[in-house]
């Protein structure tokens, strides 16, 4: 059988690959260009073949490389998470600080938290609820990672989306049939829940199904604190304007009942965030990973990005 190619020429392809560019390659590497250029040259020899296509501002990937630099993707993908579940399991006991919103906290997060214990139990969680706007001072904090509302683009900070904006009426099967309650409509002067911090996402919610009338908002009822408005939702005090994520559970166990369409959606999301100066910190790569398989987190989204 024929023997393995040399590593080095391997990982500089792989990030070659990946960046179709050999000074970004070589900055990740942390090497010079020449080196990658020569590590290239050194795995063309090996296979017989080139591996890029060289233009005069550019390089590709020939087509059989292609297929080769996924396979390496993916290979790497492995040998690397493989690593930080290793290096996660074997280190001593530690603490991973994750701070978010209390519904968040409660609803999304905690319920999926027994695997990532199973899988990592050597790595103790400890979450702490955000107040209000007050988002983690990381340089003064011991936060390890935390769960924001926004666009994705704070400045230092990796982000990765766990869910995006997706907001839909709720309320208890009894209060919907009691009010006949079919479409958008039939909620215009009805109660309705609200938090202070997100007045808005009625008054948009209406205009998504095409409802401008000045009356849709005569019985709002408007709350400090989102769990407040779950809990009043769940005892048929009105009908809340609620994340999807947050209320999956209640509508599969029939506790709620989406009313109607439409889902409002917007390009803001939930990220989980983290400095970039962490982000090879192994309980944070484990916990980033480990939400990846189970949740399908998106891949990083920004570093050191201008804060929105």
């Amino acid at each position: 059988m024929r023997p393995l190619p040399p590593l080095n020429p391997l990982l500089a392809f792989e990030a070659a690959s990946r960046h179709l560019n050999f000074t970004k390659a070589a900055q990740e590497l942390n090497v010079t260009q020449g080196a990658v250029s020569h590590q290239i040259a050194v795995l063309e020899d090996y296979f017989g073949t080139r591996l890029f296509e060289r233009h005069s501002n550019r390089i590709d990937l020939t087509p059989n490389a292609i297929l080769y630099a996924k396979a390496l993707h993916a290979a790497f993908e492995d040998i690397r998470r493989a690593t930080v579940s290793y290096h996660a399991t074997a280190s001593p006991r530690t603490t991973l600080t994750i701070k978010g919103y209390p519904l968040l906290l409660s609803r999304w997060l905690m319920p999926r938290l027994p695997a990532f214990s199973r899988q990592f139990p050597l790595i103790d969680v400890r979450l702490i609820s955000i107040s209000g706007a007050s988002f983690a001072d990381f340089g003064q904090q011991d936060i390890d990672v935390e769960v924001r509302y926004g666009w994705g683009h704070w400045r230092g900070l990796s982000s990765h989306l766990l869910f995006a904006d997706q907001l839909v009426p709720v309320c208890t099967p009894a209060l919907a049939e009691q009010l006949k309650l079919r479409d958008p409509q039939d909620l215009v002067g009805k109660a309705l829940l609200q938090t202070h911090a997100r007045s808005n996402d009625w008054p948009d919610w209406f205009r998504c199904a095409g409802i401008t009338s000045a009356a849709t908002l005569r019985r709002v009822k408007s709350f400090e604190d989102l769990s407040i408005v779950h809990r009043f939702a769940l005892e048929s005090g009105g009908v809340a304007i609620m994340q999807r994520a947050y209320v999956e559970e209640d509508i599969r166990e029939g506790r709620l009942v989406v009313v109607c369409e439409p889902v409002l959606q917007r390009d803001l999301g939930y990220y989980l965030v983290n400095p970039s100066n962490n982000d090879q910190d192994p309980k944070v790569r484990a916990f980033i990973d480990w939400l990846r398989g189970d949740t399908g987190l998106s891949d990083e989204v920004s570093k050191e990005a201008v804060a929105a």
